[in-house]
């Protein structure tokens, strides 16, 4: 009684919680970089692979992952979408302080925002005469003729319309023209395209659906009483049913991550029958919080000698309504990858004309000018 009990609340709060005509999901890693660098030590062993550095599981325990999806009418819930009703998406990325990256995908129309500065502190710890050199080349795209406004808004960090299909023309251009080298290039044009995957209705309606059917399916749910104002339910079921409902979430999160050369975090489980249990949270009567351990999708079952090893949590946090603008940004058209070479050509002559100041200092990674 008590596990058909706690099944009807659960899809209860599932229900609540797609009341809203917006989902909004929070990904976080709830690690320290130790305990994100044993867990990967260990896949590493496991797998053949090279363990994380420092640095890369410093970045891992503070990367954000945000996404928004909704009704672009706002006057359909998301239970009452059907298979053919449009919705709109947007994503954000960031490690632990402003948004690296986004992408939007705003009425079949495709935005993103890369921001230099942010990249160069965040992602790869500059130092301040890095920083300052970041901040610099974003003032000198503000300053750029208005022929190739929009390139300078893109080079600003700003929201900026692109095509999906030529990003490798855009990688090209920021090969030859900006200093960027063609796999950084790809790279970066790659998880974006992979984001905007992400966000067309039918992946979204997929990641919705597949997340409702996981929290309401015939998997043995426990209560595991109050905390912090929630309550507390484990639910666990097979592990080919909890990797469908995380897939569409982890496999863009693993495309930003390889966006900035970071390790992924899970591949799917070799025993699709294994079990794996999430621990939900029920706020006045809404779900808004999932945190599985990723652990569990790997060889080694948490509990024995190296648990600490071999576990890394990853925490969802899920509220109805956009915590991001779901608004068309003002665009004139896609960007094009000509106008992004003459912008970054203006840029790299400004660069030359300051090679002798004292105070230049050359940007790391790929946003050198």
């Amino acid at each position: 009684m008590e596990n058909v009990q706690a099944g009807r609340d659960v899809s209860q709060a599932v229900d609540e919680l797609l009341s809203w005509e917006a989902l909004t999901i929070g990904a976080v890693l709830d690690a320290t970089p130790e305990q994100v660098a044993a867990y990967l030590a260990h896949s590493a062993a496991r797998d053949g692979g090279a363990p994380a550095t420092p640095e890369e599981a410093r970045l891992l325990s503070e990367l954000e992952l945000t996404i928004a999806v909704g009704d672009p009418e706002r006057e359909l819930r998301m239970r009452d979408l059907g298979p053919d009703d449009p919705l709109d998406g947007a994503m954000t990325v960031n490690f632990g302080g402003r948004d690296v990256a986004g992408v939007k995908n705003i009425e079949d129309r495709t935005y993103v925002r890369v921001g230099a500065e942010s990249i160069v502190d965040d992602v790869y710890g500059g130092d301040e005469a890095a920083v300052t050199a970041a901040a610099r080349f974003e003032d000198d795209a503000e300053r750029l003729p208005d022929s190739v406004a929009t390139a300078a808004g893109a080079l600003r960090g700003n929201w900026t319309e692109v095509d999906p299909y030529r990003f490798e023309d855009y990688a090209a251009a920021l090969d030859e023209a900006g200093g960027v080298d063609q796999e950084t290039a790809n790279r970066l044009g790659g998880a974006l395209v992979d984001g905007a995957e992400l966000l067309v209705p039918e992946t979204q309606l997929a990641l919705a659906d597949a997340l409702g059917d996981a929290l309401r399916s015939e998997g043995e749910l426990h209560r595991r009483g109050e905390a912090d104002g929630a309550e507390q339910v484990d639910v666990t079921l097979p592990a080919a049913d909890a990797w469908r409902a995380l897939e569409p979430m982890l496999s863009v999160m693993t495309a930003q991550l390889t966006q900035f050369g970071l390790p992924p975090l899970v591949r799917e489980p070799a025993d699709g029958d294994a079990r794996v249990t999430a621990r939900l949270q029920i706020r006045n009567g809404v779900l808004t919080d999932a945190t599985v351990d990723l652990a569990q999708f790997g060889d080694a079952a948490p509990g024995g000698e190296d648990a600490e090893a071999v576990t890394l949590p990853l925490h969802l946090s899920l509220a109805g309504g956009s915590a991001l603008s779901l608004n068309p940004p003002e665009s004139d058209g896609p960007l094009d990858p000509a106008e992004l070479t003459v912008a970054l050509m203006y840029l790299r002559v400004q660069a030359e004309e300051r090679a002798d100041d004292p105070d230049r200092a050359d940007v790391p990674g790929p946003m050198q000018p």
